[in-house]
């Protein structure tokens, strides 16, 4: 007997396809850009390693509870609940967000497609909970044939997705920085138009930025040879700061202060680390991925 489609059945498919909207939505903003959804974890303390690897399960899980959604896979037994569960420590995480470092910070829940502030965030999940809720009561669909198989298949290619793929931001594109060139009596002491160089853009007060300068120091102290650059965006006072914190006053660097100029080359989010060749930008890296073996065979290759 064919199943009759009911005014509940029609408002239960369109708020699944809601819900399962924002899931994609969600691990899409974040996989584009992903490196501050990684730093998201370094923030807690994290090892990085932990960290690239927590960021990219959460972009899976997402884009496995969509699956699960769209496809009808265990609705009532497991898409639900897990979502329900999921939800809950998201808000729970937002909550120790807010009391720790206020409301004036985005919560990353979007990545950078969408900034949200934490209040603004446990809002948004509070209602998809009760969408959730409301789902499991009028839209509880039927296991059907092969569904186990399907899911195992189906959510093992969702989990992969963000370890197989290269992320929007890592493809190749040019890099112009002309404009450190500009001013022949204070320009880069070192040509980076031209030939291999690991470009690194950072902020003089950014604490991620300190960290990845720390790192560089270590890399360089490791291998003189290793072709590390810094742009440093910031005013110049605040510059004995960084250094005294970083210790990386021998890491070959550039103080830039033009903010618009910076952010055409670095982008929205630092640190913005390159490896540029002849001013192609081949892939973005984070610091946790760096090691002077990588960078070695990078430069010789």
């Amino acid at each position: 007997m064919a199943r009759t489609i009911s005014a509940k059945s029609i408002i239960g498919f369109i708020l699944l396809l809601l819900l399962s909207g924002t899931f994609i939505f969600s691990a899409v903003a974040k996989f584009i850009t992903i490196e501050p959804f990684e730093w998201t974890f370094m923030d807690m303390g994290l090892p990085n390693s932990m960290a690239f690897f927590l960021a990219r399960f959460f972009i899976g899980f997402e884009f496995l509870l969509a699956l699960f959604m769209l496809a009808h896979f265990y609705l009532k037994k497991f898409t639900y609940p897990i979502t329900i569960l999921f939800l809950v420590a998201m808000t729970i995480y937002l909550f120790i967000l807010l009391a720790t470092k206020g409301n004036n910070v985005d919560c990353g829940c979007f990545g950078d497609a969408l900034p949200m502030s934490p209040l603004v965030s446990i809002l948004k999940n509070v209602i998809l909970l009760a969408v959730t809720f409301l789902l499991s009561k009028i839209y509880p669909v039927k296991p059907y044939r092969f569904q186990g198989i399907l899911s195992v298949i189906g959510g093992a290619a969702m989990m992969a997705i963000p370890f197989v793929f290269v992320p929007y931001s890592q493809k190749p594109s040019p890099i112009n920085m002309d404009v450190l060139y500009k001013n022949s009596a204070h320009q880069p002491s070192v040509e980076l138009r031209k030939g291999k160089h690991l470009v690194a853009f950072l902020s003089l007060g950014c604490p991620h930025c300190r960290h990845a300068a720390k790192i560089f120091k270590d890399i360089k102290a490791e291998d003189n040879e290793t072709p590390i650059f810094m742009v440093l965006y910031g005013s110049p006072i605040d510059t004995p700061d960084f250094f005294n914190d970083t210790k990386a006053n021998k890491v070959p660097h550039f103080v830039y202060n033009d903010h618009k100029e910076f952010i055409k080359m670095a982008g929205k989010f630092v640190p913005s680390i390159y490896w540029v060749n002849n001013s192609i930008k081949e892939r973005k890296v984070t610091y946790i991925q760096l090691n002077t073996e990588l960078l070695k065979n990078w430069k010789t290759n």
